[in-house]
């Protein structure tokens, strides 16, 4: 049964208050063949809901660990991909892990 668009909604209303940026990246190769990531401009914002993670956390009984610094919960509609570095607060995280449920997508990020 898929979660309904009245609940995600009012989820979405209640929940997502913070604005997380994704920012648009250029990659370029310097003098050594290294790829340097340099970020040229924001090209999208959504709403979210952030939770920092110190450190490695795992979740007892399930045997899961979560690796990373921020986890963002949004609207599954947010079109982000894996690597793609977002904003918070004015800091940078690269998504290092998107886990979609029925209601909402996890955004998982590494400082």
């Amino acid at each position: 049964m898929e979660f309904p668009r009245t609940a995600k909604k009012i989820i979405a209303q209640t929940f997502y208050d913070k604005e997380i940026k994704i920012l648009e990246k250029q990659d370029e190769l310097n003098s050594e063949g290294g790829i340097i990531s340099k970020i040229t401009s924001c090209k999208a914002t959504f709403k979210g809901n952030v939770r920092f993670v110190s450190g490695e956390r795992v979740q007892s009984g399930l045997g899961l660990v979560k690796r990373g610094d921020i986890q963002i919960t949004c609207s599954t509609g947010v079109k982000v991909d894996l690597n793609d570095i977002v904003s918070y607060a004015g800091v940078q995280y690269t998504i290092i892990e998107l886990l979609p449920a029925d209601s909402h997508l996890t955004i998982v990020g590494k400082r």
